[in-house]
């Protein structure tokens, strides 16, 4: 094993952690598309020691961000996590406190300005495919729809 090794896999996970966090799923698999089995577990003995890779602050981090700016369900969330290689009980703790009533809801709101329609079946029709898509439950995306398109028709009838 070369020192010179190891320092190309280290600087070349740091080079992957500069654009975003990563899960150790995620460094790993792309290290081994360069380096050997024993550099790749050196390597991510490092991060972990230096805890530049912790999977937990990344499902965290992860959560926040896919609510904050795509507004997604806790079912989307948990698949991508999984397919960042995020454990089974680190992805429930990380999805504690999402609350797809909410997001759902705030979504909804924010379609309901793009779709701009006043017929209901067309606004319910597109809306819902698009709740259904960010990961939201049948159930969730229904009552997010009802809630907006009333609340929304409401205060126009009493602005007009």
């Amino acid at each position: 094993m070369s020192e010179k090794l190891t320092t190309a896999a280290k600087i070349s996970a740091l080079r992957l952690l500069s654009y975003r966090p990563r899960s150790t799923a995620e460094i790993q698999n792309r290290l081994s598309d360069k380096f050997d089995h024993e550099t790749v577990g050196i390597t991510m003995d490092w991060l972990i020691r230096n805890e530049m890779v912790n999977d937990e602050k990344f499902a965290n981090w992860w959560t926040e961000s896919r609510v904050r700016q795509k507004f997604l369900g806790s079912s989307m969330i948990r698949k991508e996590l999984f397919e960042k290689g995020i454990s089974s009980n680190i992805v429930n703790k990380a999805l504690v406190n999402v609350d797809d009533n909410l997001n759902a809801h705030q979504l909804a709101e924010r379609m309901f300005r793009t779709i701009g329609t006043k017929d209901i079946k067309q606004f319910k029709r597109k809306l819902y495919g698009k709740l259904l898509r960010r990961g939201f439950s049948s159930g969730v995306a229904l009552g997010s729809i009802d809630k907006v398109w009333n609340s929304l028709n409401v205060s126009k009838e009493i602005s007009l």
